[in-house]
């Protein structure tokens, strides 16, 4: 998908949705790649801030990625906009699963404590 820009800032791989309407006909394309970006990264921000509309299909594929990662011990993260969140129908359902951040700083501070935390509790 070409309307993804990616960003990899201390171990953390930052996807920016460049897209303003999510729906199935990028859902298929969305899953495959973060499929692909599961095998090689734990800590996922994906950035959603552009997108006005995201549709059931392209959630669902989210979620395909999250069950992915959360089975390596990884996990992805949502960052939105304000904007989006009033006109959203979806992100109470959103928000059930994943964790939702309005700024980059809270979703990579949070991740950094997160991995901080597994670290520890390591054998």
């Amino acid at each position: 998908m070409e309307a993804i820009d990616r960003i990899i800032n201390g171990g953390i791989l930052i996807e920016s949705v460049n897209i303003v309407r999510a729906t199935m006909n990028e859902a298929d394309e969305i899953k495959d790649h973060l499929l692909e970006d599961v095998l090689e990264h734990k800590r996922i921000i994906m950035d959603l801030r552009c997108c006005e509309y995201i549709d059931s299909t392209f959630f669902g594929a989210l979620v395909y990625a999250y069950r992915r990662i959360r089975e390596q011990n990884g996990i992805i993260v949502i960052l939105m906009s304000d904007t989006f969140i009033a006109r959203s129908f979806i992100y109470r359902d959103i928000k059930k699963i994943f964790n939702v951040y309005f700024t980059i700083r809270e979703a990579i501070d949070e991740l950094n404590k997160n991995n901080k935390t597994l670290l520890t509790t390591e054998c």
